[in-house]
């Protein structure tokens, strides 16, 4: 038991076991690519993927009580998670050159996340279930 006890002292001192603990509570908006990205992670979801899911996007027009406006879907996207029109939250931005932006996790955000996923599993349904 000792020698467990070392060993995993040993691993987590020289950095070989890192028990990732880190928390980011938020996204990221990338308004070059329209993306919208867990945290900084590369967990990210294409905002495009509303424009072949629009019969699927009502949730999100709830949610912000405003309507994705044609001929760009994800352009008006984008446009309503920066800006909500009750001014429920702000987006702040997450660079000097304005392409990122920090959006809270709240439920605006998530709801805009899970359509993503659901638009997603739509369109690219998993074969193996």
């Amino acid at each position: 038991m000792r020698l467990v006890t070392l060993f995993a002292l040993a691993l987590t001192l020289s950095g070989c076991l890192v028990l990732e603990t880190k928390q980011e509570d938020f996204y990221t908006l990338d308004t070059r690519y329209l993306q919208l990205c867990r945290g900084t992670s590369n967990t990210c979801l294409e905002l495009a993927l509303v424009a072949p899911g629009i019969a699927l996007a009502d949730p999100i027009e709830e949610a912000y009580a405003q309507q994705l406006t044609p001929p760009n879907y994800p352009l008006s996207l984008a446009k309503m998670m920066l800006d909500p029109a009750d001014g429920s939250y702000s987006a702040k931005p997450a660079d000097e050159n304005g392409r990122y932006y920090v959006l809270p996790i709240n439920d605006k955000t998530t709801v805009a996340w899970s359509t993503l996923n659901s638009i997603f599993d739509w369109i690219y349904p998993d074969d193996n279930d």
